[in-house]
């Protein structure tokens, strides 16, 4: 059974790629072929991946790409993987062409349009009887007029991050921090004049720092049974207009409350493949909030890696193999850091945690021994001197 042969295909060039490739090549010795529209050092200065450029990564493109690359590979199954919404989003609108190439392992259209769009996500929570924050939905038509019954400051947000990736305006974040009407407005004139025709969602703000976050994957086979489950606690979340959001300092805990409450949620909507939830943690209320589901792997994938746990083992052996274990666990606790523990140990208010999580082992995903270079050391290296200069520019006392 274990003789299969099978070779990673990941849509993706930044860490998150570079994680789930070097967890492929850690435990089952294959290099994974990166795909990107050019080619960037986390993936490309790399002894443990194959990596191709598609111009542009325009749809029509890429899947004539992905069909010509698997007749290169007749005897292997392909295993494709997408590490951005858009890519995601490519792969499930083409799974009738895909499929007969590549094994997918992700949702259909129908669970993709239920989850992913915002409105729809919370229509779920509700139903499951999952806490979120309030929400109301603004487009293109309303926005001017629409009455927004929450005290700023306000989270505001696309619904469609896959649309919003493609086109760019001035101040454009991935979430917004809104502190006044007049605020909202500029910033929902320029997303929709730069062409962005989808939903707009505006929230209540959830008081708390970057530690109030928690990152919940799960695992769910083709029967949608959810195989495995990790928790992490966020440290700090980067900084900087086009990351808010991307977790830079992750520590593995445990929260069974949590863990069914997504279970609950992935069965109402038959899902499968990776699921990777952000929650928040509400002082005030005692409460946590489920803000969204990212209908991949996330960017920060390789906390879970921590205590030599291979996380890629139920989907291996799910899709794959077909055979899958009673029970797929969460091995260890370590901290998972592509930052600086200096920055770490500064900006992390609540210093009980440092206290806490400073003698555990540290982790960066992108500097692994078996993938040594001192070309590829001097980009990680740099990359933690960015990461401080960031901080300083853009960290809100």
């Amino acid at each position: 059974m274990n003789d299969i042969k099978f070779k990673p295909v990941i849509l993706g060039i930044d860490v998150g790629a570079y994680s789930v490739a070097r967890t492929f090549y850690e435990f089952y010795n294959v290099k994974s072929i990166i795909i990107g529209k050019y080619t960037y050092w986390m993936t490309n200065y790399s002894k443990i991946t194959e990596t191709h450029t598609v111009d542009g990564m325009k749809e029509d493109k890429l899947i004539d790409y992905l069909v010509d690359l698997k007749k290169q590979y007749p005897d292997t199954k392909l295993l494709l993987f997408g590490c951005s919404e858009d890519y995601v989003d490519t792969i499930v609108r083409n799974k009738d062409v895909l499929d007969k190439y590549y094994v997918i392992p992700t949702v259909d259209l129908k669970t993709l349009n239920r989850v992913v769009e915002k409105e729809n996500f919370y229509d779920v929570c509700e139903k499951v009887g999952i806490n979120y924050p309030k929400t109301i939905i603004l487009n293109k038509d309303n926005y001017k007029d629409t009455k927004i019954p929450f005290k700023y400051p306000i989270v505001g947000k696309v619904s469609n991050k896959a649309v919003y990736q493609r086109i760019s305006f001035e101040g454009k974040m991935k979430v917004f921090i809104i502190n006044s009407y007049e605020e909202l407005i500029t910033i929902l004139d320029r997303c929709f004049g730069a062409g962005y025709n989808d939903d707009f969602v505006v929230q209540e703000y959830i008081k708390g720092t970057d530690a109030n976050m928690r990152v919940l994957t799960c695992f769910c086979d083709q029967n949608s049974n959810v195989l495995f489950s990790s928790v992490g606690r966020v440290l700090l979340e980067e900084k900087g207009p086009d990351v808010t959001g991307n977790y830079s300092a992750i520590v593995n805990t445990e929260d069974e409350k949590l863990v069914e409450a997504a279970k609950k949620f992935l069965k109402e909507t038959n899902y499968k493949g990776y699921a990777n939830f952000d929650v928040k943690y509400d002082e005030e209320t005692k409460d946590f909030y489920f803000f969204e589901v990212n209908v991949r792997l996330g960017r920060s994938n390789f906390y879970m890696g921590a205590g030599h746990t291979n996380y890629l083992e139920p989907c291996v052996d799910a899709y794959i193999y077909e055979n899958v274990k009673d029970k797929y666990e969460q091995k260890g606790k370590e901290l998972y850091r592509i930052i600086p523990f200096c920055v770490i140990k500064k900006y992390v208010k609540d210093k009980e945690l440092i206290k806490e999580y400073k003698k555990l082992k540290r982790n960066n995903p992108l500097d692994y021994k078996k993938d040594f270079s001192l070309k590829r050391k001097f980009y990680i290296n740099m990359a933690l001197i960015n990461h401080i200069r960031k901080f300083r520019k853009y960290y809100e006392k």
